[in-house]
């Protein structure tokens, strides 16, 4: 495993922006000549593989031509499935995207060993629920129209389980520094509630610096 971060975790609700935000940020690293190869990692094709497996629909049923999640579970095992890959496909000038929305963040992130974590940096994408409702709700109607093989969180699952998570309950509370004061993780905190790539061009032109600072540690 190189030395360093090779793992860069995109944390936030859907809709926030981590695909805009991966593919400018992968040509950032690879200018800056810290990375030459990239691989993003989504929870939810692992996501269905485990329920592919459920073929008695123990912890899910089908909906609406997709299924819902009945078993809260499945999404803890998501995540340390994900934490048994990585590490294989982690290599030199390799950097790994881990991709995922949760509600309770803190309890998502205890799914990880320390030694991922060790090698981890976060980038949190904050951006409003209705943002990010609206922003997922053009994806999908965007994704039809081009007859595209795309899925959508559902509006009731986005109104309900995404509505709130505990880190932006926590920046909004406290602020940014006491996040990464209290928490056990290298946090970079990204406001994409202002749309524009200017902006965020300037926002991960800071993460990239951030990033670099943590390297030479």
């Amino acid at each position: 495993m190189r030395k360093g971060l090779p793992f860069i975790l995109l944390l936030g609700r859907p809709g926030c922006g981590k695909s805009a935000v991966y593919k400018i940020l992968t040509r950032k690293l690879q200018e800056k000549g810290l990375a030459d190869e990239f691989e993003r990692i989504d929870d939810f094709p692992i996501l269905k593989e485990l329920l592919d497996k459920d073929t008695e629909c123990k912890r899910h049923v089908r909906k609406d031509g997709g299924f819902a999640v009945t078993d809260w579970t499945i999404i803890d095992e998501v995540l340390q499935e994900i934490n048994d890959r990585v590490f294989q496909k982690a290599a030199d000038h390799k950097v790994l995207f881990i991709e995922f929305a949760r509600a309770n963040y803190k309890e998502a992130l205890a799914n990880f060993t320390k030694k991922f974590l060790d090698h981890s940096a976060v980038l949190y994408i904050k951006a409003s629920f209705e943002l990010c409702l609206a922003r997922n709700e053009e994806r999908f109607k965007a994704a039809q129209e081009k007859n595209l093989d795309d899925h959508i969180v559902p509006p009731d699952l986005m109104r309900t389980y995404y509505k709130d998570d505990d880190i932006e309950t926590l920046l909004d509370a406290r602020g940014e520094q006491y996040l990464t004061e209290t928490w056990p993780m290298r946090f970079f905190i990204l406001d994409n509630n202002v749309q524009g790539i200017d902006i965020l061009n300037i926002h991960l032109n800071r993460f990239v610096t951030f990033y670099q600072s943590i390297i030479k540690k």
